[in-house]
């Protein structure tokens, strides 16, 4: 059994004599579970984590309290490696208890979806059999993911708009709507960035925020007269906790959550629910913290070690948390911000 030191990022592993081995900063040290040191360059082990260690080595099954049958057998999915990419599968057709989302047929908007998360959840929408209307600020990727999404067998209605340009945007939520024969689902991804000035603090309240409230108001018509009416806005963990520099696009992540939390209650008695979505960091290709591994390595690897799980999250787990939360599977849930970060933040919620 491996456990991961929230603060040091020190792995602790339990030997098969009942000893643990310390890993920090590729050197090893050997502790008994009563914290007394028997060798090895790391010389301090936290009484904590041996004490978690001190037991059998496996965790019990929540509901049998029985060890699992991958823990009994050693098997252990290694720290830092994704778990498998979920889909569709025949093994479930059929099974009793199997959980149905319930959004077959729903009509979803997805805002900034040609790339990245927001590509990845409207992907995961069309999987679950939704038609989706998808938009960017350019053309370049709205071909290309249109294509994608058809070849999932969704109805896809897509244009080009900024999600700034108030008019624009909010004729474009009408008319997908229209397009669609209505709208169940709203999602808005859409992120103005960061940066220095002025400039960049408009950018962000103009996109982040106004795209979000904007898109809610155009949206709301069709909402209400959906079944399943919900809205989910994409906000990140740089709400919530301080992210090494003031900027605007903390701050209007956080008025997201905010927002969404008043539109919860506001909007329950039309049958519409309201949650948030906070991402830690995300890794794909062509993304931010591709870009950051690449020109500023330092900063990349402090980010990597805060994560517990010893690895950034990808595209489609945010998405699998998102297209839940929206789904009539999640119907009890609104006025929530579901935290996506690997264990990225350390705040008590």
């Amino acid at each position: 059994m491996k456990l991961r030191h929230p603060i040091s990022g020190a792995i602790y592993t339990k030997r098969t004599d009942g000893n643990v081995d310390v890993e920090e900063d590729d050197k090893v040290g050997v502790f008994m579970t009563d914290g007394r040191y028997l060798s090895g360059d790391v010389h301090f082990a936290d009484p904590h984590m041996l004490n978690w260690l001190e037991g059998e080595g496996a965790l019990p099954n929540r509901r049998t309290g029985n060890m699992s049958a991958a823990a009994a057998s050693g098997a252990e999915r290694p720290v830092g490696v994704a778990p498998a990419k979920l889909g569709k599968s025949t093994r479930t057709e059929g099974r009793r208890g199997h959980m149905d989302l319930g959004l077959d047929g729903k009509k979803v908007l997805v805002t900034a979806s040609t790339r990245g998360i927001g590509l990845a959840i409207a992907q995961t929408y069309a999987d679950e059999g939704c038609d989706v209307a998808i938009c960017a600020r350019g053309e370049g990727g709205i071909e290309s993911a249109t294509k994608d999404l058809e070849g999932r067998g969704a109805k896809v209605f897509a244009r080009a708009v900024d999600v700034a340009d108030g008019e624009a945007f909010k004729q474009f939520v009408t008319d997908a709507a229209a397009g669609l024969g209505g709208l169940d689902i709203y999602v808005s991804n859409a992120s103005g960035g960061s940066g220095p000035g002025e400039k960049a603090w408009q950018a962000s309240f103009d996109v982040d925020v106004m795209g979000a409230v904007r898109g809610v108001e155009a949206a709301l018509p069709s909402l209400a007269e959906s079944d399943a009416g919900s809205v989910i806005f994409i906000s990140s963990t740089a709400a919530l906790e301080y992210l090494g520099v003031p900027q605007a696009y903390n701050a209007m992540k956080a008025a997201l959550i905010a927002h969404a939390g008043d539109l919860s209650q506001a909007l329950a008695p039309q049958g519409v629910r309201v949650n948030v979505i906070s991402p830690g960091p995300i890794f794909f290709e062509g993304g931010n913290w591709e870009m950051i591994k690449q020109a500023m390595p330092q900063i990349y690897e402090g980010a990597l070690a805060q994560c517990a799980i010893g690895r950034m999250g990808t595209p489609e787990e945010v998405a699998r948390a998102t297209v839940f939360l929206s789904s009539p599977a999640a119907s009890l849930i609104t006025g929530t911000n579901l935290v996506c970060d690997g264990g990225f933040t350390k705040r008590m919620p």
